[in-house]
């Protein structure tokens, strides 16, 4: 491809490493608003345009490139007889490859977007609407979220009143209204297409994991300035109550896991004065026209701008289907060398004109994996099978045979027990059994539960424990004398109702 654009995409990769590197100590030193803003420096570069060697000298990284050799190695020749002679279509295959990738990422966010918004308004109740902000209560919210660029919205779990309290609630409503008003939510879908172009790119995948941190980080920062560091463990319980639950990319959630320990961390030092965030923003500002300064391509660039649409013009992505058609082994034909014919001799002449011995065939060898026949099985012999008084018998024609017994009514009877289950006191035991066989061989189960057994076990386990209750009372030094004389006076009334209904 154009060397400007492969200076593009190492570019963007190195500011992507360069942020990553500075976004802890700025935010530890000037605030997280100006962590989060150090990354609208790889998107300045990914739509800076060239500079003409009038405006600004070769950056280091054009003059790195030029060292390297890579202008050579991505040089593509405009003449199609050269191109085709060149042998396996590099560029277009690497062309092809990359576009792949590029709308497979692009149908994935886009099909799961529809799908989470789908999956969210599913049985939502619209609870309000703030200008174009809208809020719902949604049973597939575990916490509140934001999402939508043209339909903005704020999606609340259905517990959302009975599991946060007042204040907490304010502030997070205020988090996700903050991710409205701020247009992180656009930012996060052209942060999704700069991950699609860089698909391949293992910076940028780590690069938007931090970006989204940051991003959660700065929103948090600007509640705390609305309601004080002071409440800030107010909104650490919030934060933590909507720990967990489905995530999605392009959405905006309060309880993103992966940076909630960083979030906690930033409570507890949220403190920035005016002057500091000053500072951030003035520091942001000359990172970014470094970045871009350092990494600009210059006058060769320039050049090469005009040469982009002919060196991509170039590029015939039919050569892939010929590619393909052809064979794995195909080689240009070289022409065979002129040669003379032989002058025949009387001795080659009677050698073709002998008749040729006939070959005889080949004995044909037996397969190695071929099996000898398995002899049949004899049948089995029959069986056959008598019913007599009480009994059938089953025998075969090899001498073999048993016998077994039907049982009679009087067997069954005498099989199954009769069970007699009934209210009743037999001594001291809540529940008695007792067991007899009469003279016919029939057992007969005698059941009997008392009632009043039960009864007066519940109330001696009940004065015991109140008993054991009042022991620790009268143990406890913690109690004022007056409350542990309150207690003791309820205990005692219990303990004297249960002695009054045992008499």
């Amino acid at each position: 491809m154009s060397v400007w654009i492969v200076e593009t995409l190492i570019a963007t990769s190195l500011l992507m490493a360069l942020v990553m590197l500075l976004r802890r100590p700025v935010a530890r030193w000037l605030g997280a608003g100006a962590a989060y803003s150090l990354w609208v420096l790889p998107l300045l570069r990914m739509v800076l345009p060239v500079l003409p060697q009038e405006v600004a000298a070769p950056s280091p990284l054009h003059i790195a490139v030029d060292q390297s050799g890579l202008p050579g190695l991505l040089a593509l020749s405009n003449d199609p007889q050269a191109a085709s002679a060149s042998g396996f279509p590099w560029l277009e295959a690497g062309i092809a490859l990359w576009f792949i990738g590029l709308l497979a990422f692009l149908l994935f966010q886009a099909v799961g977007y529809i799908r989470f918004r789908r999956h969210m308004l599913d049985g939502s109740v619209l609870l309000g609407q703030e200008g174009r902000i809208r809020t719902i209560a949604s049973p597939q919210a575990s916490g509140p979220l934001a999402f939508g660029v043209l339909r903005p919205m704020i999606v609340l779990p259905v517990d959302f009143a009975q599991r946060y309290e007042d204040l907490e609630q304010e502030m997070a409503m205020a988090h996700e209204r903050a991710h409205h008003e701020r247009g992180d939510l656009l930012a996060n879908m052209i942060a999704l297409l700069l991950l699609g172009i860089h698909w391949c790119n293992p910076i940028a995948w780590v690069a938007y994991r931090a970006y989204r941190a940051d991003q959660e980080t700065a929103c948090d920062a600007r509640v705390l300035s609305l309601y004080g560091r002071d409440q800030a463990h107010a909104y650490g319980r919030a934060i933590l109550k909507a720990a967990g639950g489905r995530q999605f990319v392009a959405a905006c959630h309060l309880n993103r896991i992966a940076t909630l320990k960083g979030r906690l961390a930033m409570l507890s030092h949220h403190e920035i004065s005016l002057q500091r965030i000053s500072w951030g923003m003035a520091a942001v500002a000359i990172v970014t026209a470094t970045g871009l300064a350092l990494t600009a391509s210059g006058s060769r660039a320039a050049q090469q701008m005009a040469a982009i649409s002919e060196t991509v013009e170039s590029a015939d992505l039919a050569r892939l289907g010929d590619l393909v058609a052809r064979p794995a082994a195909a080689m240009p034909e070289v022409p065979a060398a002129a040669t003379v014919p032989d002058v025949p001799t009387a001795a080659t002449i009677a050698a073709e004109t002998a008749p040729m011995t006939p070959v005889p065939p080949e004995p044909i060898v037996p397969a190695a994996d071929m099996i000898a026949p398995v002899p049949p099985v004899p049948p089995a012999p029959p069986v056959t099978w008598r019913e007599e008084k009480a009994r059938i018998s089953v025998s075969r024609a090899d001498q073999w045979g048993q016998t077994h017994g039907i049982p009679t009514e009087a067997d069954i009877a005498r099989m199954v027990p009769v069970v007699d289950v009934r209210k009743g006191c037999d001594g001291d035991r809540t529940v008695s059994q007792r067991e007899t066989v009469d003279n016919n061989g029939r057992r007969a189960i005698r059941i009997r539960i008392c009632e009043a057994q039960i009864e007066a076990q519940a109330l001696r386990s009940a004065r015991a424990g109140l008993m054991k209750a009042r022991a620790k009372v009268e143990r406890a030094t913690h109690m004022s004398d007056r409350i542990r004389a309150d207690v003791l006076r309820d205990l005692d009334e219990e303990i004297a109702q249960i002695d009054g209904q045992r008499n």
